[in-house]
């Protein structure tokens, strides 16, 4: 093993966004990097969404081998976590070839591996009181030396106390990295800041989005200075970009079409909150007992909402409801029965209808065939079988039916209505292609931007370490960055077991960022 490398992961990272922040001269560092650099969109997993496509980048496979299709397991019994996972990600190969890791904040991490080096669990995670790290001590080393080290937001923050509390973040995310990087001995490091993706779900103005890159730059060169590394790389999972007008109700659809049954005691499709102990969300919870109850009447909201839309009313009511109301209404009513429906749709983070093989057929022919409400385009730019994007022994797992937005311009909901299309109420979401930066000893800068994969990304990792890489890789190393490889080997399967229970305060952080609607 040759060198050292450090990834430094920024979620949702778009030259799009990125681009007009370096003109106006709001990143210089990642301007720098540019200019001396390797650089490409990196095209994100299907879908591009955090869980699947930081797992895909971090273990070079689809998601038909390393079986994590969503935020759920298939089920919708929990959330995922890193037992769910079923391929070797970065470190764990290294540390079978004999290398050392220290990786910080990456998604899907808790509970840690026992690996040669340090975990510290991020996103998707539990708060560092409940998290399993690699040492086991390691969080409370982290605060005995920081002072202070946690994964999540304050949740009662809004507005400029909401941004500076990222900013604040992600300047732990940077001191932990350094202190790790500079005590423990490594090869491989990664950090992951999260906040470049929750700031255009929680605070989409202008002036926060730029508050946030500013510092996340300010922090890229901080740890270009502490953090000795031969090779840097910035990576992304996918883009971010706005969304056009229109949110389209799958489940509604499939509902009108005779596929999908609904039941008031079904499979919640995401709206479903945990009220904490002290929480503000008593009201909202006697209302969705109170709305249950009707439901079981026959009255529920979905009827409401017809009542409502027959005399012009529909629209007005939807823009008054708060979102978090609304998602209790709605749970509270329509459910999805999974054993009565030939088909249903999850989530809005899979991208995918679970199906029964012999309606498949006419749903690829129908959906391909939906167009938005004028009849301009299509609703999808592919709406195709999952075998031809996913391979593996975990396909069996996922969704049998992949849908790709057309330009990805539609929030794709979950959610059952009344009406299959409604004004969006969401102004950004996730696009297809992120960001990949690279600089090191055997890197060819290019003058113009180059095109990837994220799962070349852990290929070229050991190939810039002259590692060999893993038979199981579906991705190629991207030789201007890393060279030519040193061979391949068929490594050892990392097997994990189940010992814990999701955590419910992460399952309502990502309720109220829309990820599970």
């Amino acid at each position: 093993m040759q060198g050292s490398v450090l990834v430094i992961g920024i979620d949702g990272g778009d030259f799009r966004t990125i681009d007009p922040l370096i003109d106006a001269g709001a990143m210089p560092n990642v301007a720098s990097l540019l200019e001396d650099g390797y650089h490409a969109t990196l095209e994100s997993s299907m879908p591009p969404w955090t869980p699947t496509a930081w797992t895909s980048l971090t273990s070079g496979t689809n998601p038909g081998k390393h079986g994590v299709f969503d935020f759920e397991t298939p089920d919708g019994d929990r959330l995922v976590d890193a037992d769910d996972v079923r391929t070797n990600r970065l470190w764990e190969t290294l540390t079978e070839a004999g290398g050392r890791s220290i990786v910080v904040n990456v998604p899907v991490t808790d509970p840690a591996p026992e690996i040669d080096g340090v975990v510290v669990p991020g996103f998707l995670g539990r708060e560092v009181d409940r998290l399993q790290a690699q040492p086991a001590d390691v969080v409370d080393e982290l605060r005995e030396k920081l002072g202070e080290y946690r994964v999540y937001a304050d949740e009662s923050l809004e507005g400029d106390a909401l941004c500076e509390e990222y900013v604040h973040l992600m300047g732990l995310r940077r001191d932990a990295t350094a202190y790790l990087c500079e005590t423990y001995e490594w090869d491989f490091a990664m950090v992951e800041f999260q906040a470049t993706d929750l700031v255009f779900h929680e605070l989409p103005e202008r002036r926060h989005v730029e508050r946030v890159y500013r510092s996340v730059d300010e922090l890229i060169g901080s740890l270009l200075e502490t953090v000795d590394a031969d090779y840097t790389m910035l990576v992304s999972d996918h883009g971010m970009g706005e969304l056009g007008r229109w949110d389209v109700r799958i489940n509604t659809w499939l509902k009108r079409r005779g596929y999908l049954e609904t039941s008031v005691d079904g499979r919640a499709h995401g709206w479903e909150k945990p009220v904490a102990d002290g929480d503000d969300g008593r009201a909202d919870d006697l209302a969705t007992r109170a709305v249950r109850g009707l439901s079981r009447a026959g009255l529920t909201p979905q009827r409401v909402e017809s009542g409502l839309a027959s005399v012009g009313l529909a629209a007005l009511a939807r823009r008054a409801i708060p979102d978090a109301v609304l998602g209790h209404l709605v749970t509270a009513g329509e459910k999805i029965d999974q054993d009565a429906s030939s088909a249903y749709f999850p989530s809005s983070a899979c991208l995918g209808i679970y199906c029964d093989d012999d309606v498949r057929p006419e749903l690829l022919e129908e959906l391909a065939a939906l167009t938005v409400p004028d009849g301009s385009r299509p609703v999808f730019e592919a709406v195709e079988p999952a075998e031809r994007v996913y391979h593996g022994p975990c396909v069996s797992d996922g969704p049998d039916v992949l849908l790709t937005p057309t330009d990805f311009d539609h929030f794709v909901s979950a959610v059952v209505t009344e009406s299959v299309f409604d004004e969006s109420r969401h102004r950004y979401n996730h696009k297809p292609t992120g960001i990949l930066v690279a600089t090191g000893p055997r890197v060819q800068p290019t003058s113009e931007r180059g095109t990837a994969h994220v799962h070349d990304v852990a290929p070229t990792v050991l190939a810039a370490l002259e590692v060999p890489l893993d038979v199981a890789f579906d991705g190629e190393p991207i030789e201007a960055i890393g060279g030519e490889p040193v061979g391949e080997v068929r490594y050892s399967r990392w097997t994990r077991e189940r010992d814990r229970a999701e955590s419910a305060a992460v399952r309502r952080r990502l309720e109220g960022l829309g990820y599970l609607e």
